[in-house]
């Protein structure tokens, strides 16, 4: 029953797959639009977007709370469908994309000192394109981390199908992901990792402020680094982002303020890698994903007053996220 199921999600799902692929790409922003104006009427999707730009803008007028939230949605949408669109296709990745040729030039010089990329990126704009557009445009060789959909069918279409595309582009999944992280370093492959996601401190996480609150990050960046260090791996950690200007991505890079030894420790390093992911969510906060729980964990012994911003839907974390 479980393999019939995965095959009727399977086919449900292909159809509106093939129609993104042939259709024009005009029709992707009002389609995209269309469904943002109904998903935001949607009790639970509201009241979670709504609550999460409140935390980050609490001066906001209700009505650009709204827009925000709306549009949110919007760049949601758009930004999945169009990279479903132009997947496997260098002439739709060039209608849609750009990596400015001085980020080029870098990532290119960083290549040519055999210099592994680790590569952090958070949930803004088109983060699917920002793992196509380095190999593509730079000729970086890199592994993303996705997390594995449940039904097999999809996995291949959506993981192993379109992701892989761009030359020098692997997929590994969210389960053993160090290791298989680590074994990508060693091969000569940079490495893609998510800054904003609830990583529990068991699992490698470490809280850092964002937007004034404590909030749970992977450490796998630093982490990362240092197993490269000492192992004499040499390796970067680059901070990039791609947001949609004037109907084009365009990515975004931003590289550590000092060198890695000369930081105090890991908390350090993500601090700053997170404030760069909170600079861009302030100047495009309608391309950010805040239909996510990304408050969901208040550290133990929190100020009251602090503890007083987070959401209803926060709670302390117990110990088990320990």
């Amino acid at each position: 029953m479980r393999k019939l199921r995965y095959l009727i999600e399977f086919a449900i799902i292909w159809l509106p797959y093939r129609i993104i692929r042939i259709s024009p790409r005009v029709t992707l922003a009002p389609f995209s639009r269309l469904i943002a104006r109904i998903m935001i009427i949607i009790p639970g999707i509201h009241r979670l977007t709504i609550a999460n730009i409140r935390v980050a803008f609490p001066k906001l007028s209700d009505a650009e709370v709204r827009h925000i939230g709306r549009e949110s949605l919007f760049h949601l949408l758009l930004n999945l469908l169009e990279f479903v669109w132009m997947s496997d296709n260098p002439g739709r990745i060039e209608q849609c994309t750009c990596l400015p040729s001085p980020i080029v030039e870098r990532l290119r010089a960083h290549v040519a000192a055999g210099e592994r990329i680790i590569f952090v990126n958070p949930h803004l704009g088109s983060w699917e394109a920002s793992g196509l557009m380095a190999p593509y445009y730079a000729d970086v060789k890199m592994v993303a981390i996705a997390k594995p959909i449940r039904n097999p069918y999809l996995n291949r279409l959506f993981n192993r199908g379109h992701r892989e595309k761009a030359d020098g582009l692997k997929i590994i999944f969210s389960k053993g992901a160090v290791k298989a992280s680590i074994k990508a370093l060693r091969e000569g492959y940079g490495v893609g990792t998510l800054i904003d996601q609830n990583t529990r401190v068991r699992n490698g996480g470490i809280f850092v402020d964002f937007f004034g609150l404590p909030v749970p990050s992977s450490k796998a960046p630093a982490t990362l680094m240092h197993y490269c260090r000492a192992n004499n791996i040499p390796a970067v950690i680059i901070f990039g982002t791609s947001i949609r200007i004037n109907g084009i991505v365009t990515a975004h890079a931003e590289w550590l303020s000092k060198p890695f030894e000369k930081y105090a420790d890991e908390q350090e390093i993500i601090q700053e890698l997170m404030n760069f992911s909170e600079s861009y969510i302030r100047r495009f906060p309608e391309q950010y994903l805040w239909f996510y729980k990304r408050f969901q964990y208040i550290p133990r012994d929190i100020d009251e007053a602090l503890k007083r911003r987070y959401p209803s839907y926060a709670k302390v974390a117990g110990d088990r996220f320990y």
